[in-house]
């Protein structure tokens, strides 16, 4: 069978099971990716210097990957096989996975379409739920517990093992052409090493069956998916990858229980003694709690981790965690922060339990004015280092403003404004009154150059 006239020779690699069989497609040849004539993005390897993921032996993912480990995939089935199904978590075979077209996690196989009522327990019901827990009925001093709750639970599981797909370790997942999407998706990267996600659209990681906590502030929904979840790994490059809310975004979700009934989590969180991790050239659209770096003010075995960098990157109507950091070593540089309106944002950098983030040469286009002490939050931390700051209102021409100090004008107690580490690894900073028009070109799935 024949590809699309891009020179590429299909041959079948063999069948893996997913729930059923099915069939993967592996390449002879390597695809030719948009931009350079003959390049291919899946043995392409994070460059010398490029962040924290290029520390000691770099991150090369699948470019080692043989013959009979590269597939080219067009349903969810055919991605989950290629990355070894089931048994993908802890498998350190190399592999390359292109990913063709629009993938659904929400399918199965033959194409079948499964929605929330599809994955939903026999006895759970979400208007039984929402009178059973009202505050005024429940109370807010203990989280739902009971038969309801179980049921819940159980319809979540079902889900969960539907569109959580772990990958392994020396994985590059990389998008074929500027319209490979993967929708309803939860790619986990747990326990894994040397792993690169690259030229995606990932879209609307949806959780049917968020729970009620009556004691998270005023009460909030919470839901169990990210679009990528890093977790107890190292050695993982996410570059040029398009991350939103695809049907679902912010503005579209009701209110029950009188708050936003919250169907995602984040699009891209970095947990558990996870480290060294590059995040370049992404656009992260429409989102609520965006990028968490660090999970518990607790988890002290998390000190001397969680390095990461975030560069040349656009938030585009996004709320908070830009990203918010515990205990890491983070340098933030060259992002564009859309701002679209400020009465939904709370807040860009996120200062958290022994966090030493260092921002430079970043740039904030706002709606209308937002206080510039009010970027930064304060969730436990004590320092920031930010540098070359620059902020545009409206049409106006960016200024450069100190953060930092606009913080501790208006805030107690201060934060530091040195952290005690410099940051080494690193391209080329671009000057920041030049990021918003760069970026426009080259941020994002599609734009690999």
């Amino acid at each position: 069978m024949r590809g699309s006239g891009r020179g590429v020779r299909w041959v079948r690699a063999g069948t893996a099971v997913v729930g059923t069989a099915a069939l993967v497609l592996g390449v002879t040849a390597a695809p030719v990716e948009a931009g350079r004539p003959g390049r291919d993005l899946g043995r392409e390897t994070l460059r010398a210097g490029d962040g924290w993921a290029a520390l000691d032996t770099g991150t090369t993912g699948g470019a080692a990957a043989d013959a009979a480990h590269v597939f080219v995939v067009r349903t969810w089935d055919e991605f989950r096989a290629a990355l070894g199904g089931t048994a993908a978590r802890g498998d350190t075979t190399p592999r390359i996975v292109y990913v063709e077209g629009r993938i659904d996690a929400n399918t199965g196989p033959g194409g079948t379409v499964r929605t929330c009522s599809d994955y939903a327990d026999p006895g759970y019901s979400l208007d039984a739920y929402l009178a059973a827990y009202d505050p005024a009925v429940w109370g807010t001093e203990t989280r739902p517990s009971g038969p309801l709750e179980e049921a819940r639970a159980r319809s979540q599981a079902t889900q969960n093992a539907q569109v959580r797909q772990f990958v392994g370790s020396n994985v590059t997942i990389v998008g074929r052409g500027p319209r490979a999407q993967l929708v309803g998706a939860s790619l986990t990267v747990r326990g894994s090493t040397n792993v690169i996600i690259r030229n995606l659209r990932l879209s609307d990681a949806y959780d049917c069956f968020p729970g009620w906590d009556p004691g998270d502030g005023s009460g909030a929904w919470n839901s169990q998916y990210d679009n990528v979840w890093v977790v107890e790994s190292t050695h993982v490059w996410v570059d040029h990858v398009t991350f939103d809310d695809g049907a679902h975004p912010p503005a579209s979700l009701p209110e029950r229980l009188g708050v936003k009934y919250e169907v995602h989590d984040g699009l891209l969180d970095i947990t558990n003694n996870s480290d060294l991790v590059t995040v370049s050239y992404n656009r992260f659209v429409d989102h609520d709690k965006t990028m968490l770096i660090g999970s518990s003010n607790t988890r002290y075995t998390d000190r001397g981790t969680l390095r990461v960098t975030v560069h040349h990157n656009v938030f585009d109507g996004t709320t908070q965690r830009l990203p918010r950091v515990r205990f890491g070593q983070v340098h933030v540089y060259d992002n564009h922060y859309v701002l679209k309106d400020p009465d939904d944002f709370l807040y860009a950098w996120g200062v958290g339990v022994e966090s030493q983030l260092y921002a430079e040469s970043n740039v904030f286009t706002l709606g209308r004015k937002v206080p510039v002490g009010d970027l930064v939050y304060d969730w436990g931390g004590t320092m920031i280092q930010a540098s070359d700051t620059w902020v545009a209102v409206g049409p106006r021409r960016p200024a450069r403003v100190d953060v930092a100090a606009a913080y501790n004008a208006t805030h107690e107690p201060d934060l530091a404004t040195e952290v005690g580490w410099e940051p080494v690894l690193h391209g080329r900073i671009d000057p920041a009154p030049a990021i918003p028009a760069l970026l426009a070109r080259t941020a994002g799935a599609g734009r690999t150059g």
